[in-house]
């Protein structure tokens, strides 16, 4: 595991999310990781659960972490997960956008923790 004691992750604002080339970005980096779609859940839990450091919205705030089963809902096949990461016929845009953000931001938190990024700034 690596350290990530005394480390700070800004989870994505509501802005970041619904910004189309960041939701394309996100989309491309979700459909490139090795993970089931019936994975995914418990790869968020497991990064969330591992991370040593604090996780604040971008004021600063502590992010209330949500429970993940019951954001993505109840369904044990993960199908939204799966329609998320489809693609259309080029393979080069998803097939559906989502409005729902608070999947997209656990899904974004994910890659923040395994990648340590430090929150962009988004200008309001």
């Amino acid at each position: 595991m690596s350290n990530t004691k005394n480390k700070v992750i800004y989870v994505a604002t509501d802005e970041e999310l619904k910004d189309p080339s960041y939701y394309h970005r996100l989309w491309l980096e979700t459909r490139n990781v090795p993970i089931p779609r019936r994975d995914w859940l418990d790869a968020i839990a497991d990064a969330i659960r591992d991370f040593e450091g604090d996780i604040l919205t971008i004021t600063g705030q502590p992010y209330n972490i949500p429970c993940i089963d019951e954001t993505f809902g109840d369904d044990p096949d993960i199908r939204w997960m799966g329609q998320f990461i489809a693609a259309r016929g080029t393979g080069e845009l998803p097939l559906v956008w989502t409005r729902k953000l608070e999947r997209l931001r656990l899904i974004d938190l994910y890659f923040r923790i395994k990648h340590h990024e430090v929150a962009r700034h988004f200008s309001m």
